[in-house]
């Protein structure tokens, strides 16, 4: 039944998303051999316990391990199911979520109603008969003895000397050569089983590097990540002045991935709106997240914070800390955050206070003519559609004479990507194809509809956002940080960076002319450009002393990178780390071009040395949060 399974699963995962599995039989190969190590190695240890249960209760071992075959076997079937929606095998991030929000994240599938639960119940059934059918298999004499050796045999060598049948396969290929439930077991075993010791070499060597934008001066061995205050401002010479010190509107897009936004975007640009007013702004083409899924944004764009063992924001308490919100309230800034959904998600609110917000408005806090986002067939909806949101945020800004921070986070593109006017955007995504004729080898964009349509309703709450903002008389004196907190994973991702890769837009009436960028950066060095500049122009009063990640916005026009950072992908996976054109990612050396295509390389020793910078910067970000060690 696991090989039906495996079989099964890349056969219809591969049609459904046009991967050749005649041209790459190797993800076929990879996906049974695993299914084989994977059921192998459970029939031996159930074995085992059958063996020692049956002697002291026999009827009631055969029960047991039948009960729970068919739960590892129905649990076999959700992953592939959960795989298929997400096109990102389920690992120990799972164990990182609290029971509320796996509740919304499955509720929001549209996996949990009345005929998920009889379909479960059901298919235990069958399956519980189905292996209760092996009592009329008999096996006697030399035969039980050679089939239980065979498969050992067969075992040993598959766990001793695997066969590497999966190389030269990258993105979803590389995931549908997966089995879905050894990769579970694997990441849970790590998870549960194997923690990193935490060297504290760091002390010793110097984390600077020639080739870096500017030099960070660090002070104090006790904080690995403590520097002075130095960054230089880079933003200042392509603004006009202000009348005073300039609001800040922050509108953070769910989902939004550089794949199919602004220029150059591989699957074509879904977002027209953001491309005209990206062509008036600075535009970072070469943009990324800090993390690879929405748990990371807020402690990367507002303060180059390290990761912690699932993402700061799960850390409790919070080791002491400043961010760009913080500082700003210490300057008078007033600080309104704005969410259609629920604040207790990934803890955004516990986070947000911690800054000193001074207003945060989510689900709970929407007029009574706004209307919710369109409700799955269980009832269940994440809130409030971004068309909303906005509507609802500029109503509640308030009238101040303080400068102000408004932040903006959208939800709609999300899934299960159900918006208003669904057929509306639906025909919008069809015509524009046609229109357009964007095309790609290997990824049928007319596939990923709803995924697409949600982009071009978020394109269009934005268009409007600023139409209304455009009414305020604070307009000309506000800048505009527009970013998407990472790529829709649902979209086939082209390599391991991909789901990093986001547009970041600064757009003012007040810029002094345009400037597309191709230089990389990321979330990181946003926080300290825009705090670098208000510093510089406006008096803003910053910290001598802080612990930021991020360097500074580089301005260039041609492709380079001068920065190093560590990515994590999801609240357990952290395997990601790039220094200048150089990444490793699954142990893997790749180089950096232009529009973040990643080519692998054989490099001995520049992987070595990735390696292990990365190791060191992991002890050190386990040491700060461990020791209350960001600042003193």
């Amino acid at each position: 039944m696991q090989i039906t399974l495996s079989i099964w699963e890349v056969l219809w995962i591969g049609k459904t998303h046009d991967i050749n599995i005649l041209s790459q039989p190797n993800i076929l190969i990879t996906n049974v051999l695993e299914t084989i190590k994977w059921t192998l190695y459970t029939l031996g240890i159930f074995f085992l316990i059958q063996v020692f249960l049956g002697m002291v209760i026999p009827r009631l071992s055969y029960f047991l391990v039948k009960a729970i075959f068919s739960v590892l076997l129905l649990t076999g079937i959700g992953l592939v199911m959960y795989f298929s929606k997400t096109l990102v095998p389920l690992g120990a991030d799972v164990y990182s979520y609290s029971f509320s929000d796996i509740k919304e994240t499955v509720m929001a599938a549209g996996m949990l109603n009345l005929y998920t639960v009889f379909g479960i119940l059901g298919a235990l059934v069958v399956i519980y008969w189905m292996l209760s059918l092996g009592r009329y298999i008999k096996i006697k004499g030399k035969g039980a003895w050679i089939i239980p050796g065979a498969a050992f045999f067969v075992l040993v060598v598959l766990m001793v000397l695997p066969i590497n049948t999966s190389k030269g396969l990258t993105g979803l290929s590389d995931f549908l050569a997966e089995n879905k439930s050894f990769f579970l077991y694997q990441e849970s075993y790590d998870y549960f089983a194997s923690a990193e010791n935490i060297y504290f070499d760091f002390y010793l060597s110097s984390t600077n590097d020639e080739n870096q934008l500017f030099q960070k001066e660090y002070m104090d061995t006790q904080y690995p990540f403590l520097h002075k205050n130095n960054y230089p401002d880079l933003l200042g010479n392509y603004f006009e002045p202000f009348d005073s010190a300039p609001n800040l509107v922050f509108v953070i897009v769910e989902g939004l991935g550089k794949a199919y936004s602004g220029p150059n975007a591989y699957l074509g640009s879904w977002t027209p709106f953001l491309d005209s007013l990206g062509a008036h702004s600075l535009y970072w083409k070469n943009n990324l997240s800090s993390t690879g899924r929405t748990f990371g944004v807020l402690p990367g764009l507002f303060g180059g914070l390290p990761f912690g063992e699932h993402g700061f924001m799960e850390a409790t308490p919070y080791p002491k800390h400043r961010t760009l919100l913080s500082v700003l309230k210490e300057n008078n800034y007033q600080i309104n955050y704005f969410i259609g959904s629920d604040k207790h998600f990934d803890n955004a609110d516990t986070f947000m206070q911690y800054q000193g917000v001074d207003m945060i408005v989510d689900i709970h806090n929407f007029d009574g003519d706004l209307k919710k986002s369109p409700a799955e067939a269980n009832g269940f909806s994440w809130g409030y559609a971004d068309k909303e949101n906005f509507k609802n945020g500029l109503r509640k800004i308030p009238s101040t004479d303080k400068p102000q921070v408004n932040i903006f986070q959208t939800m709609s593109s999300h899934s299960p990507f159900v918006i208003p006017q669904q057929a509306y955007y639906n025909q919008k995504v069809t015509s524009f194809l046609e229109a357009k004729q964007y095309s790609h080898p290997t990824i049928s964009l007319n596939k990923y509809q709803k995924e697409l349509a949600s982009i071009m309703y978020v394109d269009d709450a934005i268009k409007d956002f600023f139409t209304e903002y455009e009414k305020r008389e604070d307009f000309e004196n506000t800048i505009f940080i527009i970013t998407g907190d990472h790529r829709l994973p649902e979209i086939p991702m082209s390599s391991l960076i991909d789901r990093f890769h986001v547009p970041l837009i600064i757009y003012s009436e007040k810029l002094k002319r345009p400037k597309q960028m191709a230089a990389v950066t990321t979330h990181f060095e946003v926080p300290t450009s825009l705090l670098a500049y208000l510093d510089n122009n406006f008096g803003i009063k910053s910290p001598e002393k802080v612990a930021w990640r991020g360097y500074v916005l580089d301005t260039a026009q041609e492709f380079r990178s001068n920065i190093k950072h560590a990515l994590m992908r999801n609240k357990y996976q952290f395997r990601d780390y790039f220094n200048g054109e150089y990444l490793i990612s699954d142990d893997k050396a790749f180089k950096i071009s232009d529009n973040m295509n990643i080519d692998p390389i054989n490099e001995p020793t520049l992987q070595e040395k990735l390696s292990t910078e990365f190791q060191q910067y992991k002890n050190q970000d386990g040491y700060v949060m461990n020791n209350n060690a960001i600042i003193p």
